[in-house]
């Protein structure tokens, strides 16, 4: 994330602060305490994934590799500072990205839109035009795990309705939830036959055997 959000960061450090964020790999969340957290939001993890009708399995895997690979203290102590003063700052338990948060719940709400995932899910999360009650929701982690889930659906959704099923590879899935929907020059990224997984998506396949006792225990809840 070496992007304006992490030069606030550098700006507002002391020289010594500045040093260890250098060094912030020494301070990331480890795997331990990411797999601790997420099994304690277990349960918001099952009803975000049926709420949205997406892998609780990969949910989790997609949350645990953003924490350890993206995730340090400095996010905890300066990403809603950053959000506040107007700028696209990742905030909360799966670090969404305050823009992405906004187009989530607008695709939920706008049936004419290319990523509406359908109409079961049009009411399960507000379109907020204060930022400020955006910010507040995303640091709520009931809501913050919800907008990943709806993150996903709108992913899986978008790529079916084009032909390509990708519900079943949770490295692509990962991946574009990583990269996002669009190319820095605001083109959409097209679905295609033969997707690759970055090193996000990568992590997050290997990361699902942390997880998939956790699913199949909870399969005939999410399903029901």
């Amino acid at each position: 994330m070496l992007n304006f959000k992490n030069t606030v960061k550098g700006y507002l450090f002391t020289p010594f602060l500045l040093l260890v964020f250098i060094s912030n790999q020494l301070f990331s969340e480890s795997d331990k305490d990411a797999y601790s957290k997420i099994i304690e939001r277990k349960e918001l993890i099952i009803f975000a994934s049926k709420s949205f009708d997406v892998n609780p399995v990969y949910l989790s895997a997609i949350i645990y590799t953003e924490r350890t690979k993206n995730y340090d203290w400095t996010d905890e102590a300066f990403d809603e500072v950053i959000a506040r003063v107007g700028k696209n700052s990742s905030i909360g338990f799966c670090q969404v990205k305050l823009k992405t948060a906004y187009f989530i719940s607008k695709q939920l709400a706008d049936s004419s839109s290319s990523y509406y995932p359908g109409g079961k899910y049009k009411n399960i999360l507000k379109v907020h035009k204060n930022p400020y009650r955006l910010i507040d929701d995303l640091q709520i982690d009931s809501l913050n795990i919800l907008y990943a889930a709806a993150y996903l659906r709108i992913i899986q959704s978008y790529w079916q309705r084009a032909g390509y099923f990708i519900d079943e590879r949770p490295e692509i899935i990962g991946s574009l939830y990583q990269l996002g929907l669009f190319h820095k020059n605001g083109e959409p990224r097209e679905p295609h036959f033969n997707p690759k997984a970055n090193t996000f998506g990568k992590k997050t396949l290997d990361s699902i055997f942390l997880f998939t006792e956790f699913g199949k225990i909870n399969m005939k809840i999410l399903f029901k």
